[in-house]
Parts: structure tokens; sequence; C-alpha cells
């Protein structure tokens, strides 16, 4: 602790760590049971920096900051205001797969209508699936112009 005087007091959140770090040596195995008990008692008998040191000197530096596993593997971030190619997928979206599905539901209509119209012996109805072909149309041809 090179930026504290030996004489100076410490608080209750450095025994805090200290402690810690005399817990996680005994868990590695470098302390053993009565070398632990012994340094936990003193720790909390102790005021000063001066008298905390020793508790601690022989045990290895506290690691503040590892990189994860995941994060070492990755590409690094591209420059600011440089952008990578996205990969563009052939899979329907937004308005492609809306005309799809759309255009399954006026077939379907349209052989409705085609059904009714043989069951009438040949006295075909008003063509009602129009109103299902007018949008399905301003949805298909509204598209046509535009670049993606």
């Amino acid at each position: 602790m090179p930026q504290y005087q030996p004489h100076q007091r410490f608080t209750e959140a450095d025994r805090d760590k200290i402690a810690g770090r005399l817990r996680d040596a005994f868990a590695d195995g470098r302390l053993d049971q009565p070398e632990f008990s012994s340094r936990l008692d003193q720790l909390y008998t102790v005021q000063t920096y001066g008298e905390l040191e020793p508790l601690v000197r022989d045990l290895p530096a506290v690691r503040t900051y590892e990189t994860p596993k995941v994060v070492q593997d990755r590409k690094p971030a591209p420059e600011p205001g440089n952008f990578p190619e996205r990969k563009k997928d052939n899979h329907p979206h937004g308005r492609a797969g809306a005309i799809g599905g759309f255009t399954g539901v006026v077939m379907i209509n349209v052989v409705i209508w085609f059904v009714i119209g043989l069951g009438n012996g040949g006295h075909w109805p008003h063509f009602w699936p129009v109103w299902l072909l007018i949008p399905w149309a301003v949805i298909a041809l509204g598209g046509l112009g535009r670049r993606r």
C-alpha cells in the first residue's frame, strides 16, 4: 500500500479487503488452517497500515481486472466511421414476406369463389375476392421502384 503512511489508521473497508485476500489465499492452499487463523486474528487487532502490511506481504498481489475469455477471441471494433459490410440473406422479410403470405390468402378466397360458382351450376356470383386483390396489388406493385 504505497500511497499510505505506515503510521496511518486504515478503514473497515481496508480490513475487509485484507480479510478477503486471506480467505482467497486459504482457499488456494497458500495458507494452512493454523496460519490462516493466526493472520485473521492479527487482522482484527492491528490498527495501522504498517501493522497490516506484514499480514499479506508474502501473498501474491490481487488481480483487479481480467479480460473475459469470450472477449479475447473477438475481432476488435472497427474504427469510428468505418462500418463492416453486412451479409444479405435471401430470406423473405418485410414486404416480400407480406406479399407471399397474403398471396396464399387471396388464392384460397379465389378457390372458394370458384367452388361456389361450380356449386351454383355455373352461375358465378359477384367476384368478391377483388376486395382482397386490390390491397395485394398495392403491396406487390408498391415496392417495384425501390432499391434494396
